[in-house]
């Protein structure tokens, strides 16, 4: 087994066009290299960040990093990019025992090698301390009113939000924001009827929720209540001013034949005794921006049956935003993912068909499923800050011994440790192919 150098390598982002980002950004790099780290890049043409912007922070760039002891990307890994012994870092995509990434996980398991997945980095409430989330919501909103803007445009409603780009096309969130709010000054002074009253919803409470709220109070939203919102036709005619309505768990969710108040820890336990309450408020809203967490457990946010009620009485909204992204999850009409510079698709009930774009019958849904690859300088400098702590811990550890050497909320994200998977995720063994 040849030799792994004891240094910190960064490989190049190959999996689509659209992955910009990098796991460490250049102060952070500078920071490990000044406490005698050595950190070695893989050159690239596309990162957010320069080769010589790496360089200058005192990385060395190669051509192949992953002769290292530890090899970091953002996304999975390809096998032969996995050395025996070495400890990789990514977003695996492997531990709900995905079929797609298990050969990936057998081959690191077969070579001894270590894996780390950032999405399980977590504190002792579970919390995420390592995460791209609020992007997604960022981007993921603005996409959300690029759609409707030209979905209003394809049924004969002209209006400022067509003049707005995709996400991917600014330099940064503050030049996006800066002419999302033009936009919306705009479509304010002279809009269309149809967007009278404006109001966007938006769904849960987390990171990507928070992403989205945090990128409408940006370009200049009010926020409004439901009752709010049910009135605003009566109250605020000719009123095309962006409200943003924030629905969250306990607004969304009732226990269903029980008028008990709601409670998220019997909820996250038990929602299968649940009901969603989603259907409601739709008629009140022109677009949904859905950052709900789901998985098959849970109660959708809206169904089949309640979205095909809802379009036959023209009660749905024109566009829903799933920046969720689940396929067939919370919002059931999910039924494909889109890209950047396509970022919605058009579900129309008659035919059960998804067609790319905003044109034809039915329904507009935003359905990007690598939003955060959007805004990769910013992305990757945030996630970058929250990483860095826990790099230096794993200079001093021996996965070999265990995982006490460990702090807590990295403990939590070791999948393998030299080629055997660790306690808390035995039960992917189920998952691995055999031979």
């Amino acid at each position: 087994m040849t030799a792994l150098r004891n240094a910190l390598g960064i490989v190049r982002e190959t999996k689509n066009r659209w992955e910009r980002r990098i796991p460490l950004a250049p102060a952070e790099i500078a920071k490990l290299v000044q406490q005698g780290v050595e950190v070695r890049v893989e050159r690239s043409t596309t990162r957010a960040f320069s080769d010589d912007e790496l360089a200058a922070a005192g990385a060395v760039l190669v051509d192949d990093a992953t002769d290292c002891r530890f090899v970091m990307g953002v996304k999975e890994f390809k096998p032969h990019q996995v050395k025996p012994g070495a400890t990789v870092m990514c977003f695996s995509h492997t531990i709900k025992g995905q079929s797609h990434n298990m050969p990936l996980l057998a081959d690191l398991l077969k070579k001894g090698a270590s894996l780390i997945d950032y999405e399980v980095i977590v504190d002792d409430r579970g919390v995420r301390q390592v995460a791209f989330g609020r992007y997604a919501g960022l981007a993921g909103a603005h996409e959300t009113l690029w759609t409707l803007g030209h979905r209003m445009a394809s049924l004969g409603h002209e209006n400022a939000l067509t003049a707005l780009r995709h996400a991917v096309d600014y330099r940064d969130l503050a030049e996006m924001v800066r002419y999302t709010r033009a936009a919306l000054d705009e479509l304010r002074a002279s809009g269309p009827a149809v967007l009278e009253p404006f109001v966007v919803a938006v769904t849960g409470r987390g990171r990507v929720s928070q992403g989205a709220l945090e990128y409408l109070d940006l370009v200049g939203a009010i926020p409004c209540t439901l009752d709010e919102c049910i009135a605003l036709p009566h109250e605020s005619p000719d009123d095309r001013t962006l409200r943003v309505l924030h629905l969250t768990s306990d607004q969304l969710y009732e226990w269903a034949g029980q008028h008990r108040r709601f409670n998220f820890d019997h909820y996250a336990a038990h929602p299968e005794r649940y009901v969603c309450k989603g259907p409601m408020f739709m008629p009140y809203v022109k677009a949904v921006i859905n950052g709900l967490y789901w998985d098959e457990r849970f109660p959708r946010l809206l169904d089949d049956s309640s979205a095909r009620r809802l379009y036959a009485q023209g009660a749905l909204p024109p566009v829903i935003g799933d920046v969720a992204c689940d396929l067939k999850g919370g919002v059931e009409w999910t039924v494909r993912v889109t890209e950047n510079d396509e970022p919605a698709f058009v579900f129309d009930p008659a035919t059960n068909s998804a067609k790319v774009g905003v044109d034809g019958p039915g329904v507009a849904i935003m359905a990007v499923d690598n939003l955060p690859t959007a805004l990769p300088r910013d992305a990757a400098e945030d996630f970058s800050r929250a990483l860095y702590p826990y790099i230096r811990a794993l200079f001093d550890a021996d996965l070999s011994k265990g995982l006490d050497d460990l702090p807590e909320a990295l403990r939590t994200s070791v999948i393998a440790a030299k080629g055997r998977l660790t306690p808390r995720y035995q039960g992917l063994a189920r998952f691995l192919p055999t031979e």
